[in-house]
């Protein structure tokens, strides 16, 4: 099913100046507008699970940025995807979701395009530049993609540590853990400690397992959780939050 149906010309979409990207994550809507590709205002909400609500809620603010056209990427399926359309159509403005190209000009990939999630995908065409790069995408899962060259060879998809820590709770009798900050790797002394220190050494392990096996890959992290898992890092890997919105903008170039 296709949704966006209300498309600009490609040939004149060069000549937008004023675009508004929108990324429907599995937790969070995120929005950048950017006028002449300079960033001009940014925000982040969680949608509870009530995405077109929220975007609903936030069709006044969008519509007073004025935008000339609207790239879409979403991870929602097809039901909540064509209720975002119905809603997008009141902006009145050209409107188009990005989709997996696996024959991409910059990125192919040998992954079947039908099971790739736009949002991991639009992540690598935002960092690809033709050395050998690994993307770790910290959101609601740990997704880790390689690419040589241009070609995105495959990669892994993981629990992150909010998930792994619920599991936890919801999974055993005597593990009552479902709060607490994820700051440690150190060996826990108390129950509590031990799950938050756990799970969160279980990411980081997966991170450093790739940089052993992979030793000429570039790692760069993305997401929510990006700044997080580099502490454990000491700071040392490349953090660009805002790599699916680079993707967004090389897709719809």
């Amino acid at each position: 099913m296709t949704y966006g149906q209300n498309k600009p010309n490609f040939h004149k979409k060069l000549y937008f100046h004023k675009k508004l990207w929108l990324d429907l994550g599995n937790t969070r809507l995120k929005y950048w507008l950017v006028d002449n590709d300079n960033l001009v205002a940014y925000d982040a909400k969680e949608h509870l699970k009530a995405p077109n609500e929220l975007l609903l809620g936030l069709i006044g603010t969008l519509s007073g940025f004025e935008p000339e056209f609207v790239g879409i990427s979403s991870v929602l399926g097809h039901k909540i995807n064509a209720a975002i359309t119905k809603t997008l159509y009141g902006l009145n403005i050209p409107f188009e979701f990005a989709k997996v190209d696996a024959d991409h000009a910059c990125l192919k990939s040998h992954y079947d395009p039908s099971q790739l999630g736009v949002d991991r995908w639009l992540q690598m065409l935002g960092v690809v530049d033709g050395s050998r790069q690994c993307v770790v995408g910290c959101g609601t899962a740990l997704t880790i993609d390689l690419i040589d060259g241009n070609v995105h060879l495959g990669g892994y998809i993981l629990p992150n540590v909010y998930m792994q820590r619920h599991a936890l709770y919801a999974g055993t009798q005597q593990i009552e853990v479902k709060a607490g900050s994820f700051d440690s790797t150190t060996l826990g002394k108390t129950t509590f400690d031990a799950v938050n220190h756990g799970v969160l050494f279980g990411v980081v392990a997966a991170v450093r397992a790739i940089m052993m096996d992979y030793p000429d890959f570039k790692i760069t992290l993305t997401g929510g959780g990006a700044n997080m898992l580099n502490r454990q890092f000491h700071g040392e890997l490349m953090v660009k939050e805002a790599l699916l919105l680079m993707g967004l903008q090389r897709y719809f170039a």
